[in-house]
């Protein structure tokens, strides 16, 4: 299942482009001006102001809108998975609280991107519609459920360390995880699909194959590291009842 969410979003990224870059359907040069003007105030796209967003806030919308972007993209692409990758392959003593805070930190790093996400919906016109979107609904989302999963951590790894095995809290943790991290790659994916939309921050060819390609290869990064983790930890099972080993949690 991750192998196809990562070919997807690698695919979708070189999608976008074909479709949504400069030349393609609904690109700079196709024929998609119904969002551009609804943003731009019925001005073409190209305007001076960059979209529906001026500059006259705390931060300029194409400020606001890189680093929403730049921050998102480096908390679900980087972050997330490398702490994940972390707790499986790692086994220094006190690796899941390496895990943790890792993790914390990277939601931590995913707030700044949603605060600044909520701030440019917020200056989008009414006709924009931006809160129905796929995009901010997912984003929303894992805003919410990002919140319960340290909790999550904790109490599957003092149960593990009490019981020695996997509990409810523990497939609970694990999972969420496993469907937040690419859910959240995707929704980098949409949230450059919504930018061509609107025709507000428009993402160029060096934006979106990037993203794509980095998104693929972590990925693949990640899959490995739960299969090799997963593989360590059925070893492992021959361990004493009681004999507690926190890599393998």
């Amino acid at each position: 299942m991750s192998v196809t969410r990562s070919a997807f979003v690698l695919s979708f990224a070189l999608l976008t482009h074909g479709q949504y870059g400069p030349g393609g359907q609904y690109g700079p040069d196709g024929s998609n001006e119904g969002y551009s003007s609804a943003f731009n105030g019925g001005g073409s796209s190209s305007s001076n102001n960059g979209g529906f967003i001026s500059g006259n806030g705390i931060l300029g919308g194409n400020t606001a809108l890189i680093a929403h972007g730049v921050l998102a993209s480096f908390a679900f692409v980087i972050l997330f998975p490398t702490g994940s990758i972390l707790i499986r392959l790692a086994s220094f003593k006190g690796v899941w609280l390496v895990h943790g805070l890792f993790q914390i930190f990277a939601y931590l790093v995913y707030i700044a991107a949603f605060a600044l996400g909520v701030w440019m919906t917020q200056q989008a016109p009414a006709q924009a519609n931006l809160i129905g979107r796929y995009h901010p609904i997912i984003g929303i989302v894992l805003f919410v459920v990002l919140f319960i999963q340290p909790v999550l951590g904790l109490i599957h790894h003092f149960r593990y360390k009490k019981v020695g095995r996997r509990t409810f809290w523990s497939y609970g943790h694990l999972w969420l995880g496993r469907l937040l991290i690419p859910l959240g790659m995707i929704n980098g994916g949409l949230g450059l699909l919504l930018a061509t939309e609107t025709g507000y921050g428009r993402p160029t060819t060096g934006q979106i194959i990037p993203y794509g390609v980095v998104a693929g290869i972590t990925s693949l990064l990640w899959l490995k590291a739960a299969i090799v983790g997963e593989r360590r930890r059925t070893k492992a099972q021959e361990v004493p009842v009681g004999v507690y080993k926190e890599q393998y949690a």
